[in-house]
């Protein structure tokens, strides 16, 4: 995946959540400082966190060292977030999504990261790359625009 032009701040964050919360302020900060309105930056926030803690969650359950790297990026009026990991390989653009229960009592615990995914994000992409590392690009809606 290419690397997007203009302004960049990239981030790399191991497991720990008082890490994953600087990261979420300094990319709230990133995107504050370059004209986001606070809707993106609260959706940049919370697809950080979604993103960063079921990869280091769930990507290195073979025992590897959890590490994800995050940019946040600016260009040409859009922005969005760049994830690069090496853990097992993970396409949620092909992810089947969780069937909605009936009932309040019949919703299973967790399971909401990729409805959260398809419904904050204006754009997806994915690729794994010929050295294993999982690359996936998450563009935010304008600033004015309706989740889901």
């Amino acid at each position: 995946m290419r690397p997007p032009g203009g302004e960049t701040l990239r981030l790399v964050l191991g497991e720990g959540l008082e890490a994953l919360r600087q990261a979420q302020l300094a990319v709230a900060a990133f995107l504050a400082a370059r004209g986001a309105g606070p809707n993106t930056a609260s959706r940049a926030e919370l697809l950080l966190e979604e993103m960063a803690l079921n990869t280091l969650r769930h990507g290195f359950a073979d025992g590897s060292t959890p590490e994800v790297a995050v940019t946040a990026w600016q260009d040409d009026g859009r922005c969005g977030l760049d994830f690069e990991d090496r853990g097992a390989p993970f396409d949620p653009t092909l992810a089947p999504l969780p069937v909605k229960p009936g009932r309040l009592q019949d919703a299973p615990v967790g399971g909401l990261g990729l409805p959260l995914l398809h419904r904050i994000a204006a754009e997806i992409a994915y690729e794994r790359s010929g050295d294993g590392r999982n690359h996936l690009r998450l563009v935010l809606p304008a600033e004015d625009a309706a989740i889901g």
